[in-house]
């Protein structure tokens, strides 16, 4: 790998809160020929570099399709990345005269805001939804494009919320440490950096054990920055700093800034609904006399809620704790049989789930009916 595509996977990693556009159109991984596997994905700089690092060996075609610079999951839920995108990108790339097999992988996370059979409607291939990491893509294709169970749940080992924790991080650690360093000195300003990236690191590697819903969620916070503030003591005693008001400095500053990391520390992973998103709780409701057993749901759930019985030859909601209000399962089930239900009795149903998506406050207010990209 050269040093420029390391610089470059750097910045896209360290940036990765912000768009990142890369071209779109299809790109050759290998030597594929007209009729290798054609995966899609969208134009998010970061997801195409780690694309083409796990198909490296591989002769595959990538159409790159446009979803504003956005990763997949979050520009399907936004609004940035729908059918009409994916339609526009296969006709871009003449992909009908260019590939024999009339087949196009989706990445699973797309499945919020990408309706599967518009595209078949509208373009003749069929969709295929992939697996929901990038890091089993390798054995999906070498089991002739199948995808098992356990690769539909979406991960986020110990490596992902160490790289999360570097993302919210470093940010945090700069602005807190500019401005502690002018109310206190460069030794201050140090050492608070020290105890921002200390508990950060701290919160996203005990994250499979935290309690985050509810009020345990604060002192909880509250015990990370205590942690924290005791390391930028000891930095700032090393370096000679420590006095009075420069430890006040150090304590309010780091507080603050785990305090601002709270305010949504959940919707920053895969795991947890957003709290933006959390006023008025809603479940996941099934009415099972407009069940048909397709188990296109089951498909495209990331965190196991649903799952297909066999004897009943319906889907059953196995997990309802587990739903991360994505809306995948209602996007792509064929009768309308999904939708969610709120504490106080009110209903969004399937047809408004499939005209709207979220906007950065988590509510349901970006109409998408009837958006079309260049060429949809």
């Amino acid at each position: 790998m050269s040093a420029l595509a390391v610089l470059g996977g750097l910045r896209d990693t360290l940036l990765r809160m912000l768009p990142h556009r890369a071209p779109t159109g299809l790109r050759p991984i290998g030597r594929p020929g007209a009729d290798a596997a054609v995966l899609v994905t969208g134009n998010y700089a970061l997801t195409v570099r780690r694309l083409q690092r796990a198909l490296a060996g591989r002769d595959v075609w990538l159409l790159v399709a446009d979803s504003r610079g956005i990763n997949v999951w979050c520009a399907a839920g936004g609004g940035h990345f729908t059918h009409h995108d994916v339609i526009a990108a296969v006709r871009a790339a003449r992909l009908s005269e260019r590939v024999e097999g009339r087949e196009l992988v989706l990445p699973q996370l797309s499945a919020t805001g990408v309706e599967r059979r518009r595209i078949e409607e509208a373009t003749g291939f069929r969709v295929r939804w992939g697996p929901a990491q990038a890091d089993d893509l390798g054995a999906f294709l070498d089991r002739g494009r199948r995808v098992v169970a356990r690769e539909r749940a979406v991960r986020f080992p110990l490596r992902a919320r160490l790289e999360m924790a570097l993302i919210w991080g470093w940010p945090a650690a700069l602005l807190s440490a500019a401005v502690a360093a002018g109310l206190g000195g460069w030794r201050t300003g140090a050492a608070v950096a020290v105890a921002v990236l200390a508990s950060v690191t701290g919160l996203y590697a005990a994250v499979p054990r935290l309690p985050l819903r509810g009020w345990r969620r604060w002192p909880l916070f509250a015990l990370f920055g205590v942690g924290g503030i005791g390391l930028g003591t000891l930095a700032l005693a090393a370096l000679g700093g420590i006095e009075g008001r420069s430890w006040a400095v150090l304590a309010v500053a780091a507080l603050v800034a785990d305090a601002a990391l709270a305010v949504d520390f959940e919707g920053t992973t895969p795991w947890f609904v957003s709290s933006f998103a959390a006023a008025g709780h809603a479940r996941i409701e099934l009415e099972p006399e407009r069940c048909s057993g397709a188990a296109e749901c089951v498909q495209v759930c990331p965190r196991g809620v649903l799952a297909m019985d066999g004897g009943r030859r319906q889907v059953t909601i196995t997990d309802p704790d587990a739903c991360i209000r994505c809306a995948a399962c209602i996007v792509q089930c064929p009768q309308d049989a999904l939708r969610f239900r709120f504490d106080d009795g009110s209903v969004v149903e399937a047809d408004t789930i499939r005209r709207t998506r979220l906007n950065l406050l988590g509510r349901r207010s970006v109409e998408v009916d009837g958006l079309r990209g260049p060429g949809a």
